[in-house]
């Protein structure tokens, strides 16, 4: 079960302690993004683990925002992350 997927452009987010506190706001951006985003493994190669784990994009959910219950009473990221929804970067 393969999807070709969009090429994603990636950048790098500071997580410093010292930066976020300069932010103000990242907490609450945080929370929100935790709600509405479902934080999507991209592997290198099928083989789940962490050796070959890439990066972790956030990718918008559907049933976003997060208060948003689904018939099964989750919330839509915890949805995906129940199915195992991942990328890879590889169909080898």
């Amino acid at each position: 079960m393969f999807f070709n997927f969009p090429i994603l452009h990636v950048t790098a987010e500071s997580t410093n302690i010292q930066d976020t506190k300069q932010a103000g706001s990242k907490k609450t951006d945080k929370n929100d993004r935790e709600k509405n985003y479902y934080s999507c493994p991209v592997y290198k190669y099928p083989k789940r683990n962490d050796r070959y784990l890439i990066f972790r994009p956030w990718l918008k959910a559907d049933g976003a925002p997060g208060s948003l219950k689904l018939s099964s009473g989750v919330t839509a990221p915890q949805n995906w992350k129940l199915k195992g929804v991942a990328l890879l970067c590889c169909k080898e």
